[in-house]
C-alpha cells in the first residue's frame, strides 16, 4: 500500500510540474540574464519628422515608446500584467543624435540611431484603457496616445542612458530591425526592491519592427528591460593580504 500511495504521490507531483505556470521560465534567457519586466505585440514608438522611408532621424527629434507590460518578473512576480482590474504600461523617451549608415552585406544599408538624455516610467493603473494592438489611433500624439500610458500610480521610473536602433535593409529588400539600450532606476513604489541606490545599470532590448504600421508611427517594438546588476562594493586591500588569502 505505502508503494502505491509513493506512485501516486510522485505522479501528482510530476502533473504539477507540468501543468505549473511558465512565468519563471520566461524570466530567464538564454545567457542567464534575469528579465525584470517585458512586452509583446502592444508596443509602439512615434517621433516627429522622421523620415519612414529612409529610415533617418533628424538630430534633436524626441522618440516615445509606449507599450502594455506583457510579464513581470523577480523581484515584481506578484504583480500580475493580465489581471482584469488594472493595467501596467511603459513610456520611454530619447533625444536622436542622428541616423547613420553603413554597408549591410553585399549592397545593403545599415540605419543606426542613438538616443540619449531620456526618461521611462511603468505605471500601474485602473481602468485597462491602452488601446489594442490592432487599434492604435493614428498620428500620435492624441487624444489616447501617449495620454492613456502615463495614468496611474509610477512602479519605476529612471533615465534611458541610451537608446539604440539597428535597421538593416538587404539587397534582397528584406527589412529588419532591432533595439538594445540601457537605463538606471532612479525612483517609483518599486525602487526600493532594486539596487538603483546603488547605482545599478539595467539593459534592455527587443524587435523594431518597421512595417505594417498606422499612420504616425515609425516602429513596433517588443522586447525587455533585463534586471539591473548590483555593483560589488571595493575595497581597499595590500598585496601581503592578497598574498595571505592562497597560501
Amino acid at each position: 500500500m505505502k508503494r502505491i500511495l509513493g506512485a501516486a504521490a510522485i505522479l501528482m507531483v510530476l502533473a504539477a510540474t507540468v501543468i505549473a505556470p511558465t512565468a519563471s521560465a520566461q524570466c530567464t534567457t538564454g545567457t542567464g540574464t534575469n528579465i525584470l519586466f517585458k512586452w509583446d505585440a502592444n508596443g509602439f514608438a512615434y517621433e516627429p519628422g522622421y523620415n519612414q522611408a529612409t529610415f533617418n532621424s533628424t538630430a534633436g527629434n524626441q522618440v516615445t515608446v509606449v507599450g502594455v507590460l506583457s510579464l513581470w518578473c523577480a523581484p515584481f512576480a506578484a504583480l500580475d500584467p493580465n489581471d482584469p482590474l488594472k493595467e501596467y504600461t511603459v513610456v520611454l523617451t530619447g533625444t536622436s543624435s542622428g541616423t547613420t549608415t553603413a554597408p549591410f552585406g553585399t549592397s545593403g544599408t545599415a540605419y543606426t540611431t542613438v538616443y540619449t538624455g531620456g526618461t521611462f516610467a511603468v505605471y500601474e493603473g485602473t481602468p485597462r484603457n491602452a488601446p489594442a494592438a490592432t487599434a492604435m489611433p493614428i498620428n500620435p500624439p492624441n487624444a489616447t496616445v501617449p495620454a492613456n500610458y502615463l495614468d496611474g500610480t509610477v512602479v519605476l521610473s529612471g533615465s534611458v542612458d541610451s537608446l539604440v536602433t539597428s535597421i538593416t535593409r538587404s539587397s534582397f529588400g528584406t527589412v529588419n530591425g532591432s533595439f538594445r539600450g540601457r537605463y538606471t532606476v532612479l525612483g517609483g513604489s518599486g525602487s526600493t526592491q532594486l539596487c538603483q541606490a546603488k547605482g545599478g545599470i539595467g539593459l534592455m532590448n527587443g524587435l523594431w519592427a518597421v512595417s505594417g504600421l498606422p499612420t504616425g508611427y515609425i516602429a513596433h517594438p517588443n522586447g525587455k528591460f533585463d534586471a539591473p546588476s548590483c555593483p560589488v562594493p571595493a575595497q581597499t586591500s595590500t598585496w601581503g593580504k592578497i598574498k595571505t588569502l592562497y597560501k
